[in-house]
């Protein structure tokens, strides 16, 4: 019995989110058919690239034992920067400007965490509000538009092979996300430190240069997912990202990344993050406003905790 149950959890560490995931188009192919049309499906999943590209940066940061709250920020920042500058250096420019601020941001943050040894929530939370007050002087509190220039929509509503291309971005970027947890040395120390910094650091990981690489990690997947946004609105905002950082969490976690640390799941990340797009594109579809959005993705996310609760809850039984 004890085995079956073992073999039961280890099956859902792997593909719980996926279980989950077909439980809620069911129910809502039962309450609304349209919503499981094969052109809303890929809508979903091409929309659903902004937060599953950051939560897969954010599934380093939690495995690593904390989290990043001011991707939000990054976001935002980023959609600014390319949006103010892609008139007077052009496209690629102005892209590749938006992720080197991008990876500064991540910096800042990898710096203040562990040089200053200050708290990931404190830490994130304060430069949270600093990259956002950036980003509001450096817009001056405006919205810049891009509506004139093609090439920068093409990035969100061009194709390879008729896959739309935030679809084959989405797939390279978590191919690389897997096969770096997975296959790295990277990998394991994030693991490693996760699961027990003192312990890491007894066996001689660099604890700091690794943080230091997985904020860096984390900004430069917001600062790719803020590109996207700002594209597929031809937008450049500095409030473009508010609440933009919640749905990444919720995206890794539902994902099946555990918030102890020292444990993640990059695909789960992914379809995480599909789970929550598809949820809010149904209940769009179906006439329901924002508050039964954010009621119907909290249900989704308590369920989940509560089976990862009772995962818990029987292996300690074991003990």
């Amino acid at each position: 019995m004890k085995n079956k149950v073992k073999v039961f959890w280890e099956y859902w560490n792997r593909f719980g989110i996926v279980a989950i995931l077909l439980v809620v188009i069911l129910v809502m192919w039962i309450l609304e058919p349209r919503t499981v049309a094969f052109a809303n499906l890929v809508t979903v999943t091409s929309r659903s690239a902004t937060i599953a590209i950051a939560a897969a940066g954010m599934t380093f940061a939690i495995c690593a034992g904390g989290f990043d709250l001011s991707v939000g920020s990054i976001f935002s920042l980023v959609s600014c920067v390319v949006a103010l500058n892609i008139v007077n250096i052009g496209m690629w420019p102005s892209i590749l400007l938006a992720l080197v601020v991008s990876l500064a941001c991540g910096l800042i943050n990898g710096l203040i965490v562990t040089k200053l040894k200050i708290q990931t929530f404190v830490a994130t939370l304060a430069t949270q509000l600093a990259f956002k007050g950036v980003a509001l002087v450096y817009s001056q509190g405006k919205r810049v538009l891009m509506n004139n220039n093609r090439d920068i929509k093409r990035l969100s509503t061009g194709t390879i092979l008729n896959i739309p291309m935030t679809i084959v971005l989405t797939v390279v970027v978590f191919a690389i996300a897997y096969l770096v947890y997975k296959r790295t040395r990277f990998g394991v120390r994030v693991r490693a430190i996760g699961s027990n910094e003192p312990a890491a650091r007894s066996s001689g990981i660099n604890v700091d240069r690794t943080l230091i690489m997985v904020f860096m990690l984390t900004g430069l997947m917001a600062g790719i997912a803020g590109i996207l946004q700002s594209s597929r609105l031809a937008t450049g905002s500095a409030i473009i990202g508010d609440g933009f950082e919640t749905d990444v969490i919720t995206a890794a976690v539902l994902g099946g990344t555990s918030l102890a640390g020292g444990k993640g799941n990059v695909v789960g990340s992914l379809f995480g993050a599909i789970l929550l797009t598809f949820i809010r594109s149904s209940m769009n579809i179906m006439g329901l406003g924002e508050a039964t959005q954010k009621l119907a993705v909290a249900v989704v996310l308590v369920l989940a905790l509560s089976i990862s609760g009772i995962k818990l809850i029987t292996q300690e039984g074991k003990k």
